[in-house]
């Protein structure tokens, strides 16, 4: 997997990820059937990536960095609290908080998880799990069917 950088989001992001940014500018929706879990995510274009929303008592943070607020809600000392994974086991508060949301779905986030090679994983805002999707953006694509 190769890595570019975004100015627009001023981080490292999957090469492949920017390209289908770019070739989906108001974003799309993939139909995803993966681990028991068919849904339909709706995948941000970059101006709704960027929108910008509060989330009472908690802060302000635009879409892509929305999980942030999510954790800080579980507590004020995420890197000692974690969030449930029914394949991985307990997965870092504060490593959730830096996922790069790229859709949604029903209220729950699609992110790229950068501390584990950018793979794709699922929050579950109800109940605050999360599932990995994908082990690449990549294979996310490859497996989806693009609505």
């Amino acid at each position: 997997m190769s890595l570019a950088f975004s100015e627009t989001f001023q981080q490292e992001l999957p090469s492949s990820y920017l390209q289908f940014l770019n070739e989906n500018p108001e974003g799309t929706q993939i139909e995803n059937s993966e681990h028991d879990d068919a849904r339909t995510w709706t995948m941000m274009g970059q101006a709704a990536l960027l929108k910008r929303w509060t989330m009472n008592g908690v802060g302000e943070a635009a879409n892509y960095e929305c999980l942030k607020l999510y954790t800080h809600v579980a507590g004020e000392n995420i890197a000692e609290l974690y969030a449930n994974s029914a394949h991985f086991g307990p997965v870092k508060l504060d490593r959730v908080a830096r996922g790069f949301v790229i859709g949604h779905e029903n209220g729950d986030y699609l992110y790229l998880d950068p501390e584990a090679d950018f793979s794709v994983w699922a929050y579950d805002h109800d109940g605050g799990e999360v599932t990995k999707i994908s082990a690449s953006f990549d294979q996310f694509l490859n497996r989806q069917n693009a609505l």
